[in-house]
């Protein structure tokens, strides 16, 4: 039987895969306007409206958001984890 592998990538992870295709995009830095959004996604998301994303098209929102969220994402089930583990 095949073995199945969660990623596209053997050894890397998720996070590592999603700075990829930040990479693969381009820096956000290129894009100052959409700093604060960012900066939203990374720390408080819960906090974004519609004003935040106004003017922006989809493809424009999920090249500078989805690598960023899911890097997070990433980032608190790995400190979760580790957590469960060290208790």
């Amino acid at each position: 039987m095949a073995e199945f592998s969660s990623s596209s990538s053997a050894g890397s992870s998720p996070a590592e895969l999603w700075q990829r295709v930040g990479e693969a995009i381009g820096p956000a830095v290129d894009r100052p306007e959409l700093a604060p959004l960012l900066d939203k996604v990374r720390e408080r998301a819960y906090t974004i409206t519609d004003r935040d994303v106004e003017g922006l098209t989809a493809d424009e929102l999920y090249e500078a958001v989805l690598p960023i969220a899911f890097a997070v994402a990433d980032e608190k089930l790995s400190a979760a984890l580790e957590a469960i583990d060290a208790g």
